[in-house]
């Protein structure tokens, strides 16, 4: 969404939330770009070994 329009498109959120009881949450940009990195961390380091190589295995055979 072009930047400009988030100022609107908050008001619009914000209201539709509170008409169906969801909670609204807000943060900075900073911490939001941190929450993403944990997030992905923490999915994308949990599903693998990280000293595990494919390139290492595949030449292996």
């Amino acid at each position: 969404m072009p930047r400009p329009h988030l100022i609107a498109a908050r008001r619009l959120v914000r209201e539709h939330c509170a008409e169906v009881g969801v909670p609204y949450t807000e943060t900075s940009l900073i911490a939001s770009y941190g929450i993403v990195v944990r997030y992905l961390n923490q999915v994308g380091l949990s599903a693998r070994d990280p000293f595990d190589c494919p390139t290492f295995h595949r030449l292996r055979r």
